[in-house]
């Protein structure tokens, strides 16, 4: 199922992959060895030219992408998910008798798009290819280069599986016959029936966690430990009945983040694949919070699922900070105690802005320990400095160090 993040929508695989990969680095040296130890199988180079390399797994990217990356966590999560897919593609599946492909690459070009280049080697000699492919806001726009995921064949292994449960849960359970008044006791039926659920569910855990869930293993391993203690997807008689459900299984439902469509909210209560999705792109939601929630600056999370289940997740951040350089600007600019009674009074605001700030997740402890320290420094020095009239040329160096 596609999650938008940036401009772009793209695969839950992609987006649970780099997002859980994510780093601070600040360099393109950094980005490109982050990518490196995250994609080993890829060869990356900094640049836009074709025909640049050897092998079939090189990836080049824009010095300007790479910038992007750097400052914009969105847009770094975007393009490593780009990555992903572009690792995951099999381009040597256009060999054949008469052609072999020797070379092969990708670039990620300046503004965003996706080319391909390839060297064959074909019994008349060896020939050039490239490809190019614009962004758009069609969801996942890159698949048209790299080809459509075989889902199919992944959900049909799921389906199989539920199946095996499916029809294990309608036999007529043999035990019942060994336990006496089983008929009369309806949970020892229940129960039994629950354990031959759980072991199918056991015996195929390895095939559980080998498909993907929409391309996404960490889906899938939250969908099996959901099922191991549920038991089974459960049941719901009416949309009040599953919200409340919601709200007491998702803190984001609970605590008014997630907007679920109506129409999609109905449709779950009769089919057992879209609920299990729902709750697959809510344990997402809450993952992204729960990493999201400590960071400074971060002031929320509001996830949106459409009527077809496609789940969009926007965030928002705000900071506040002292402008350190120019508060000590205008302490060494102030020559008399009148002006540095100017420079502590400004000093003292900032301390009550970073204290409210930090009081709600705008700043960090240390912000309020440099206003703390400044307003300490212009109080010494205050007591220090003449108590006169500051002459014309105190005043305009008093002046500017004010203003800019």
């Amino acid at each position: 199922m596609p999650v938008k993040v940036g401009g772009s929508y793209v695969s839950e695989a992609a987006y649970s992959f780099a997002k859980a990969q994510a780093t601070d680095k600040k360099e393109d040296s950094g980005v490109m060895k982050s990518l490196s130890e995250k994609f080993p199988n890829l060869k990356f180079s900094v640049g836009t030219a074709p025909f640049a390399g050897t092998g079939t797994n090189n990836v080049s990217i824009s010095p300007k992408i790479l910038k992007q990356m750097e400052q914009d966590p969105e847009k770094r999560l975007e393009y490593e998910a780009l990555i992903y897919d572009i690792a995951n593609t099999d381009v040597t599946s256009v060999n054949t008798s008469e052609s072999k492909l020797k070379a092969h690459g990708f670039i990620i070009e300046d503004d965003g798009g996706l080319r391909s280049w390839g060297i064959g080697e074909f019994t008349g000699g060896n020939k050039r290819q490239q490809s190019h492919l614009k962004r758009s806001e069609k969801k996942n726009w890159w698949q048209d280069m790299l080809g459509k995921p075989k889902e199919k064949k992944k959900k049909s292994a799921l389906k199989e599986l539920w199946k095996q449960v499916d029809t294990k849960k309608k036999e007529t359970d043999p035990k019942k016959q060994d336990i006496p008044n089983a008929e009369k006791n309806p949970l020892i039926g229940l129960q039994n029936a629950n354990d031959d659920v759980a072991a199918i569910l056991k015996q195929n855990a390895e095939k559980i966690m080998a498909i993907p869930s929409n391309g996404n293993p960490a889906l899938a391993k939250a969908y099996l430990q959901n099922t191991k203690a549920m038991g089974k997807s459960p049941n719901f008689a009416s949309t009040n009945e599953l919200t409340k459900y919601l709200q007491e299984n998702f803190s984001m439902v609970k605590a008014g983040m997630a907007k679920i469509s109506g129409k999609y909210l109905q449709k779950c209560l009769t089919d057992e694949e879209s609920r299990l999705k729902l709750f697959d792109n809510l344990r997402v939601a809450e993952d992204a919070y729960n990493n999201r929630k400590d960071e400074v600056g971060f002031q929320g999370m509001q996830v949106t699922i459409d009527e077809d289940g496609e789940m969009t997740m926007t965030s928002s951040k705000t900071t506040v900070s002292i402008n350190e350089d120019k508060r000590r600007r205008q302490i060494a600019a102030a020559a008399t105690r009148g002006d540095m009674q100017s420079v502590v009074a400004l000093l003292e605001q900032d301390l009550q802005q970073l204290e409210d700030g930090l009081r709600l997740n705008q700043c960090d402890a240390a912000e309020v320990e440099k206003a703390k320290k400044l307003l300490e420094q212009a109080k010494e020095r205050m007591g220090r400095l003449p108590d006169r009239d500051a002459s014309p040329a105190e005043q305009n160096a008093m002046t500017i160090n004010m203003l800019i």
